[in-house]
């Protein structure tokens, strides 16, 4: 799959997301998927328990994927993940892939913040 294909696919995936079309979201990811959620310690294994958790999730989110890195099997997935509430989250999702499906995600995210006043001198935005 060239990176062409894979950032079309990423996207496909998202998009079903999005939509709720979880069965669709499903054929992405290997029957043995597992997703980790470090801040909360969550571990999900396989896709019918994730598919279940999608299903069970009220009001989820949606995502817009801002960039995508990849190499080889290792590909790193940026998103505003955006509620109900109009609050938009930065994500970051690790992927790795087999066979052409994503084998392992896991989900890093949080609410943005204002930068510190004392960093102004460093940086060059805001």
């Amino acid at each position: 799959m060239t990176d062409s294909q894979f950032a079309d696919a990423v996207r496909a995936t998202f998009d079903a997301f999005n939509g709720r079309r979880f069965e669709e979201f499903a054929t992405h990811v290997a029957d043995d998927v597992v997703e980790i959620y470090p801040q909360s310690g969550e571990r999900l294994e396989g896709r019918a328990q994730q598919r279940a958790m999608h299903e069970a999730f009220l009001g989820p989110p949606t995502f817009a994927v801002r960039d995508i890195h990849r190499d080889g099997n290792l590909a790193v997935v940026e998103l505003d993940e955006r509620y109900a509430d109009g609050s938009v989250w930065k994500t970051a999702f690790i992927l790795q892939l087999r066979d052409g499906l994503i084998a392992s995600m896991t989900g890093y995210f949080g609410e943005p913040f204002a930068a510190p006043e004392w960093r102004r001198p460093f940086r060059v935005a805001p």
